[in-house]
């Protein structure tokens, strides 16, 4: 009963047109009321307002409407419009930001769904599972060491308020970190321990779920990065149903009661840090950082001189791109602005790289999606995809082991789906 409801389409739309009219509310009333001196202004037009309403009703008929390349993609494409696409309208409508944004995110989905756009499917040989948990399993330790070398076991439970104290911890981890832990963090958190807890739960086997969990929470107490504590809940929350559109359902119905708890939480308690976090931090603030990038590069773009073609094209500035964004927005030379594959793709190439990053990124999940992994590896197809809104491109792909996962779900992942294991 609860999954048919959970995948029913009506409720999909329903949970969609009132998540967008959630985060309008929650735009003028909350984020602009307590934020406007950190850039969230309020300067609705109403031609904007009116093209932004186009552009929505486009993307429902995208998403529910027009046929789907596949649930999996469906999925993905639903969170990239929940994730992107509609802070990013609502800022168009509502703050002025610029219309390539939500366009630009527009394609992306458009790609993510389009039944044409296919990636055949590569002959392989699966390793036994046997062999793929010793494997994982002594990766995973040895990759843990460079970590417990250079941050001990000097552990600061305070850092699980995700309040300031957070910040605090990280900026002192910094001070200890090298390269290998820079570099290694990547693959352990968006690859080898999720695939360990994902394992565990397939298999039922309750210590290697333990295991792959400790370690996360680990590397999150020593070096707090929110995204690695999210990754642990994303993984346990879509080993749940085997239906693709019940984990949508889950999805949807799973933000507005997080979304309702919040309000609630600071309406009563004065406290407004988890509602901060999770409306303004969550899909507000990358929309924000995205349209400084496109107002900052606008006539100097760079051309990857801060990447692999830095030996042929020199780098105009004195600090990377992030950390230049940092110094620009909030005047900290030390704070680090992301952006993801648009913001990534403008800065490089104009609207031009925007389009080819966004069409690359689509390719990347489509090829998860030829692979037929076992439905509970969706978790970490979703993890790329949140990287890839947050992330550029490059690093996305090497940093964050984009690459390795392809490699690993070619030999390991593949056709778990159906096959005996």
């Amino acid at each position: 009963m609860l999954q048919r409801l959970l995948s029913n389409r009506y409720v999909h739309i329903i949970c969609f047109i009132t998540f967008y009219a959630f985060l309008i509310f929650e735009y003028v009333f909350f984020v602009h009321a307590h934020f406007e001196t950190n850039g969230f202004v309020l300067a609705p037009d109403l031609f904007k307002i009116i093209a932004g309403f186009i552009l929505f009703l486009i993307l429902i008929i995208n998403l529910f409407i027009l046929p789907k390349a596949s649930d999996f993609m469906y999925v993905l494409s639903l969170f990239a419009a929940m994730g992107f696409f509609v802070p990013s309208l609502i800022m168009f409508q509502l703050a002025g930001t610029t219309v390539y944004i939500p366009l630009l995110s527009l394609l992306f989905i458009f790609f993510l769904n389009w039944k044409y756009l296919t990636i055949p499917s590569i002959k392989s040989v699966r390793v036994r599972y046997q062999e793929q948990k010793i494997i994982l399993i002594t990766l995973s330790i040895l990759m843990l060491i460079p970590f417990v070398k250079a941050y001990g076991f000097s552990i600061n439970s305070s850092v699980l308020s995700f309040g300031n104290e957070l910040y605090e911890v990280r900026a002192e981890a910094r001070l200890h970190s090298n390269i290998f832990t820079a570099y290694l963090l990547g693959p352990l958190t968006k690859i080898f321990l999720p695939s360990l807890i994902i394992y565990g739960l397939i298999k039922k086997q309750k210590l290697l779920w333990i295991i792959g969990t400790v370690f996360m929470l680990y590397l999150f107490l020593v070096n707090p990065h929110k995204s690695v504590f999210l990754s642990i809940i994303v993984v346990f929350i879509f080993f749940y149903f085997k239906d693709y559109k019940a984990k949508a359902g889950l999805m949807l119905i799973g933000f507005l009661l997080v979304f309702a708890g919040t309000l609630i939480f600071s309406r009563t308690s004065g406290n407004i840090l988890p509602e901060s976090i999770f409306v303004r931090r969550l899909f507000f603030l990358p929309v924000y950082i995205s349209d400084y990038y496109f107002s900052f590069f606008q006539d100097n773009h760079i051309y990857l001189s801060h990447s692999f073609l830095g030996p042929l094209i020199d780098y105009p500035y004195h600090l990377g791109p992030t950390l230049l964004m940092g110094e620009q927005i909030y005047q900290n030379p030390e704070t680090s602005c992301n952006t993801g594959i648009i913001g990534d793709g403008f800065m490089n190439f104009g609207i031009i790289g925007s389009i080819i990053f966004v069409f690359i990124a689509a390719i990347f999940l489509k090829f998860l999606d030829s692979l037929r992994m076992h439905h509970s590896f969706f978790g970490l197809s979703f993890l790329y995809l949140v990287l890839f809104m947050n992330s550029a491109l490059f690093t996305t792909l090497l940093t964050h082991a984009g690459l390795l996962f392809i490699l690993l779900g070619i030999f390991f992942f593949k056709n778990t789906n159906t096959a005996s294991k």
